[in-house]
């Protein structure tokens, strides 16, 4: 075989291992995106008209039909625009994913003996409340940060008890309305505002239920929730 062959074969097997690995980034990068989007109707709507346009921009290249890809491109162009301002809220989800990861999150720096404190407190808590049918919200931080949120409501930097976690949602303290956020081993605040989701739920779901699934949709955060009607 000749040197000029084996040139040629060498070219092709790199133009075929980067359209491979073209096409496997461009799908990662899709089913992340679908992941972030899942639950939102409306956003998912945008995102397959997305998807649909980028099909019919590739066949027209591939079919060679140049109104058509003068079309997809004018829309892929001016649309560009438009992608980050209606996924800007997506975007930086994936984005603050990117940056950090579990293994740097506040959990993860915690002791066994700590993890095990944590959660009995937790659960002790959550039992108490929902004995005496009490409405609860609590939302354990992971890898994606929740301070945005925390800053909606009231900072308390307080270790984790179950007797603070029962007494911030009796109904006559001013903190009892909203979402306690657990860093690590401390509770960083009391009362926090979770966008409830626009999903369509069964109406037996109230405000606390939507929040948390709300809060569910958009991070990683562990929530219990605590219904004051039935206990559960």
């Amino acid at each position: 075989m000749s040197a000029y062959n084996l040139s040629s074969l060498w070219d092709k097997f790199l133009t075929f291992s980067t359209t491979v690995i073209d096409i496997v980034v461009i799908w990662m990068i899709i089913l992340a995106a679908l992941r972030i989007v899942r639950g939102k109707s409306s956003t998912m709507q945008i995102f397959k008209g997305i998807i649909f346009v980028i099909i019919v921009d590739v066949l027209a290249k591939v079919m060679n039909l140049k109104t058509l890809q003068f079309l997809t491109n004018m829309f892929i162009n001016w649309g560009f625009l438009a992608v980050i301002i209606i996924f800007q809220p997506e975007i930086r989800t994936i984005l603050e994913r990117l940056g950090k990861s579990s293994f740097f999150s506040r959990m993860s720096s915690l002791s066994g003996n700590e993890k095990e404190k944590l959660v009995d407190n937790i659960v002790t808590a959550v039992r108490l409340l929902s004995a005496d049918q009490t409405g609860a919200l609590i939302s354990i931080e992971k890898s994606h940060p929740l301070d945005d949120f925390i800053a909606t409501g009231t900072r308390l930097n307080s270790d984790v008890t179950a007797e603070l976690l029962t007494s911030i949602f009796v109904t006559s303290t001013p903190l009892h309305d909203g979402a306690v956020i657990i860093q690590g081993d401390k509770i960083a605040c009391a009362s926090a505002y979770f966008p409830p989701t626009t999903a369509d739920i069964p109406s037996r779901y109230g405000s606390r239920h939507r929040a948390a699934i709300g809060i569910s949709e958009i991070t990683d955060a562990i929530t219990i929730v605590v219904s004051e009607e039935t206990g559960n």
